[in-house]
């Protein structure tokens, strides 16, 4: 694990290395998602705070999300952003993306709650003003070292903004 972590943010290190512009922001999001437990999906309704820095082409994203105690998850996401060579800079960018996290969930059919993830995210960037955005996004995860939980996936609508 501690391996993956370290190509992660050394992957990570080598994007943002490059003398280019960069536009840190900071936001929040609400994330409507389906845990995968063996026999049953439970639907999670998270709240996630953010904090990241984006360039033309790509964007980092740190995310701590949350539910009450029972779902908490640390996460960085790398995304590159899509199709800017064809039409510039627009309004709304596509984009696809990893993410590799840590995850503690909280059920009565799992006797481990404390695992990680990996898994990838595609969606899209909407520039509300020139500090806000609005991202829309859809995220699949496999999970790995809690018991009978295969994987999270859903949506998630966050607003960030630059500064």
């Amino acid at each position: 694990m501690s391996k993956i972590i370290f190509i992660f943010i050394f992957t990570l290190s080598l994007l943002f290395s490059q003398e280019v512009e960069k536009f840190p922001f900071a936001g929040l999001g609400i994330a409507a998602q389906t845990v995968d437990i063996n026999t049953q999906n439970n639907k999670e309704t998270t709240i996630s705070l953010h904090y990241g820095e984006q360039t033309l082409d790509w964007r980092t994203v740190f995310a701590y999300e949350f539910k009450n105690s029972d779902y908490q998850s640390l996460s960085v996401e790398i995304d590159k952003i899509l199709l800017d060579e064809l039409f510039g800079t627009p309004k709304v960018r596509p984009y696809l993306g990893l993410s590799l996290g840590v995850l503690k969930y909280k059920d009565d059919s799992l006797e481990d709650t404390d695992g990680y993830y990996y898994g990838g995210n595609a969606g899209f960037i909407i520039y509300a003003t020139d500090n806000i955005d609005i991202d829309l996004n859809y995220h699949y995860q496999v999970v790995q070292e809690i018991g009978t939980l295969d994987s999270i996936n859903g949506a998630t609508l966050s607003l960030h903004y630059f500064y």
